[in-house]
Order: structure tokens, then sequence, then C-alpha cells
């Protein structure tokens, strides 16, 4: 483990970068409005990621952006998307069929803009700049001092950093219910649960990242919000519901899986010479 000030330096620095990212999400808020807006700041979260380890010359491999088995990333981002996606498209689907679907009037470039805003600049960028900076800088410094994770058979090294990101994913998710510089104050029963679910999927998403690289737990990130999404436009909030309970339920067999494959990824280099073989 790092000394005591490279501990703290490396919190303070995630906390700011995590404090101005807020504080502009707070100015664009007030000052500015518009559809894409939401583009733009996903795009300056991702610059800001980007920034902070090009800047200080850190390795994008150990980050997260660059995957060490392709093959393995591939597969499991796949996969985790379908366990989302494909319960989504059947709960809509047989809403429709039985003349209980919601008439939404989503336009094709409406579809393509929500699948492309949630898979990419939600999903992507939000697992780009939590997961792949905050987690990672937070490694450097913090041990991975434990094993398993929740249960026997979720086995992955982790440590501090994982729950200090996770912490910071939680508390920023505040900023949908507040803003100091309108004084908007917006509680709801639900805000707890909201912010407690932000942490859970925070440890999970980071347990993911531990084992592999940002684009698992961004392919699973992207999924639940476009199934979210689709649903609720789409679909009464019991299929709602119902659907995401399936999705959740095959997300977390599968788990199990994933990790003991994860154990032992096969990298591409190794992976070719086997096949030459």
């Amino acid at each position: 483990m790092a000394p005591l000030g490279k501990r703290y330096a490396a919190l303070l620095e995630v906390c700011l970068v995590t404090l101005l990212l807020t504080f502009v999400g707070w100015l664009r808020e007030t000052y500015l409005s518009g559809i894409f807006l939401g583009f733009i700041f996903k795009t300056f979260m991702m610059l800001v990621a980007l920034l902070a380890i090009i800047l200080p010359r850190r390795s994008f491999r150990i980050y997260g952006f660059l995957p060490r088995s392709p093959r393995f990333t591939l597969k499991w981002s796949s996969v985790f998307i379908a366990a989302f996606i494909l319960p989504t498209a059947v709960s809509i689907v047989m809403s429709a069929a039985l003349g209980a679907a919601k008439p939404a009037g989503l336009s094709p470039l409406g579809i393509i803009l929500n699948l492309v805003f949630y898979m990419v600049f939600v999903g992507l960028v939000e697992e780009a700049y939590f997961r792949g900076y905050v987690q990672s800088r937070l490694n450097e410094v913090f041990e991975k001092r434990w094993r398993r994770l929740v249960f026997k058979a979720w086995k992955v090294d982790y440590g501090v950093g994982l729950l200090l990101a996770s912490v910071i994913f939680a508390l920023m998710h505040i900023a949908n219910y507040w803003n100091p510089i309108t004084s908007r104050w917006e509680p709801a029963w639900w805000m707890p649960i909201h912010i407690l679910g932000c942490f859970a999927f925070g440890c999970v998403a980071g347990a993911l990242r531990e084992t592999s690289d940002i684009y698992i737990p961004a392919s699973l990130h992207g999924g639940i919000m476009t199934a979210y999404t689709f649903l609720s436009i789409y679909t009464s909030e019991l299929i709602l519901n119902v659907s995401l309970a399936i999705s959740w339920f095959i997300f977390f067999y599968l788990l199990a899986i994933f990790f003991h494959e994860s154990e032992n990824p096969k990298p591409r280099a190794m992976t070719m010479d086997l096949e030459r073989r």
C-alpha cells in the first residue's frame, strides 16, 4: 500500500475532478437547455477522463481502456447486453400484441438517438470515468486485500479503491435531486434507494472492471439504461418491473460463470498461438 500522503493525494484528486464535473453539470442545467446537451456533457466527461490519464502519462492498459483479452471482452459484453435487451424486446413485442403498449410515437431517429446515448454516452462514458479513471487511480494507492465479493463464487481481487469509487459514483447521483445554483431540492421517497442502488451497482461494475476492462461494465451499464428507457416508453410499470427482474435474475446467474472464466482469460497473443497449433 502506498504511503498515507499518496493515498490522500489520490483521493483528493478524484474528488476534486468529480466535483468539477458535478459543478459543470449544475451550470449546464442552470443556463443551457436543449436535446443534445446530454451528449455534450457526457463528451466533456470522457474528455476529462482521457486527460486525467494522458497528462500524467498513465497507462491506458492499466486504466482499463485496452482489453487484455479482446475475445473475452467481446463475448461477455455481448452476453450482458443480451441479458437485458432480449427480455426488453420480448416484453415490448408482447405488450404490442396484447394491445397494452403505450403509443410512444418515437421516430426511427429517436430510437437510434436513445440507443446511442444510453449505450455509448451513458454506459461507456460513465464507466470510462468511474471504473476507468477513478477506480484505477485509487487502486494505485490502495492494495487489493480482499478476494471474495459477497458470495463464494464471486472471486475477484479488489480493495478500498473499488468501494471508494462506488461511493463517489453513488454520491454524484445526488445531483439528480439537488442543484445549489438554482436552489433546486427535489427529494423523493425513493432517493435513498436510488443512491444505495447506485453504490451496489458500482460495486458490481467495479468487480467486472477488476477482472477485465471498462468495456464489460460499460456494456452492462448501457444495457440496463437502454432496457429501462425503452420499457418505460413502451410498456406499463408492471411489465417494466417484471422484465427487469427477469434480466437481473439472468445476469446474476451468469455472473458466477463470468468470474470463473475471468480467472484465466486467454490473452490475444496466446489465443492466436493456440489456434495455429
